[in-house]
């Protein structure tokens, strides 16, 4: 490998510094983490832990490892130094390798694959000779991109990568300035079809002079439109989501992106799971200095709760729709709510958004409220009063979970 530069240096030096004191911090955390998971020491592997382990995505894209419903929680390019740091972000999966930086990497895939196993994270990374390990869930393809992805080697590329990573998905990058504008649609329609998986990362400012933090539901909608009728069902769908400042490229015109408020990022987060993302990455990347992670405190405050509060909701996140007749309305005319119904052991689930800036009073409509169904919220673990019908003010962009649990009188059904 050639040597890295004294400028790389800096900046590999520079990340480092900036991670090692927060990563230090959360031990107890990532100990707690690794006794949840299972992982053991290297030096103390058994011959469970040299199995692959069980991957499988459902006619959604929904996922399941070792036979366990999953909504993977991922980091986009990240050295295996700071997978200490996000695991004890509460992220589960690493994707991509090196594909960012690959000259600042001092890791061998097999060095990856080691500190996976350490810190329990998943890992989908682009292709290599090295042999199948536990931590592998799947592969990175070629992009997609209209102009420079053949579609007949994509096929024959999808059908090669199955056969090399058998019981692994293949996950392709959508570059989401093209797709983003719902333009052709032929094109990748026959595309998803060429993969297990997508990832795209999306921000508010893609198109310039506009910040709409609607954009990760624009990507996740149409991803399920084109897949509608598609052989397999569902792609699997990681939206990629920014919790930082950011430069771009250079290259790239070096604009310079705001970080979001923990309200906007939990807004992102729960937006993209309430349209039918199956998992979600972070990109933590900044670019010309390249700089691997630059996530203020109060993004990693909001993703380390988020992260636990889906771990603890994965069950009902992963559960079909609810079959009650749930209704929700708000007080603006012309108003935004963003809506997802679970059903799950005899329990109903509501994931509500207020979908804009403004503040909106919602009304919650359910046959026998109060009296067949007990209300709570699934977020705080408290009771609700409701009489036929509940109705709540809600800040802007705010999230509410509800629970629809039977009363001791009525049978869960």
């Amino acid at each position: 490998m050639a040597s890295t530069t004294e400028s790389q240096k800096r900046i590999d030096w520079r990340c480092k510094n900036q991670m090692s004191r927060r990563a230090v911090a959360a031990t107890v955390l990532l100990a707690a983490a690794l006794a949840g998971c299972g992982a053991a020491p290297p030096a103390g592997k058994t011959a469970a832990h040299d199995q692959p382990a069980s991957v499988r995505l459902g006619d959604h894209g929904q996922v399941e490892i070792n036979g366990r419903p999953a909504v993977p929680l991922a980091v986009w390019s990240e050295p295996a130094y700071l997978f200490e740091y996000f695991r004890n972000l509460g992220l589960t999966c690493a994707i991509g390798g090196e594909v960012e930086k690959p000259q600042l990497f001092r890791y061998r895939s097999a060095d990856l694959d080691q500190e996976a196993e350490r810190t329990c994270l998943g890992l989908i990374n682009p292709p290599s000779r090295d042999p199948l390990t536990p931590r592998v869930w799947g592969v990175l393809g070629e992009n997609i991109e209209p102009g420079r992805l053949d579609l007949d080697s994509a096929a024959r590329e999808l059908a090669d990568l199955h056969q090399r990573y058998p019981g692994r998905f293949v996950m392709r990058n959508i570059n989401v300035y093209h797709f983003l504008d719902g333009r052709e649609s032929d094109f990748y329609r026959q595309a998803l079809r060429t993969t297990d998986a997508v990832i795209c990362h999306v921000w508010p400012e893609v198109n310039p002079g506009e910040r709409n933090l609607r954009n990760v539901a624009i990507v996740v909608d149409r991803v399920r439109e084109l897949c509608q009728n598609r052989p397999g069902g569902q792609v699997s769908i990681w939206p990629d989501l920014d919790p930082h400042e950011w430069k771009h490229k250079n290259s790239d015109g070096g604009r310079r992106y705001s970080a979001p408020t923990r309200a906007e990022l939990r807004f992102q987060i729960w937006l993209a799971l309430i349209h039918g993302a199956n998992g979600i990455c972070f990109f933590p990347i900044s670019f010309d200095p390249f700089i691997f992670a630059t996530i203020p405190a109060q993004s990693e405050q909001e993703i380390a709760s988020n992260s636990r509060l889906i771990e603890r909701l994965t069950p009902a996140l992963t559960a079909p729709p609810s079959t009650l007749p749930i209704t929700v309305t708000g007080d603006l005319p012309g108003g935004l709510l963003d809506l997802a119904t679970r059903q799950l052991d005899g329990r109903h689930y509501v994931f509500l958004l207020n979908g804009q800036a403004q503040e909106q009073t919602v009304t919650l409509k359910v046959p026998g409220l109060g009296r067949t169904w007990q209300l709570s919220d699934a977020i705080n673990e408290k009771p609700l009063a409701a009489d036929g019908v509940f109705t709540e003010k809600l800040d802007g962009l705010a999230l509410r979970i509800w629970r629809l649990s039977p009363t001791a009188s009525e049978p869960a059904r």
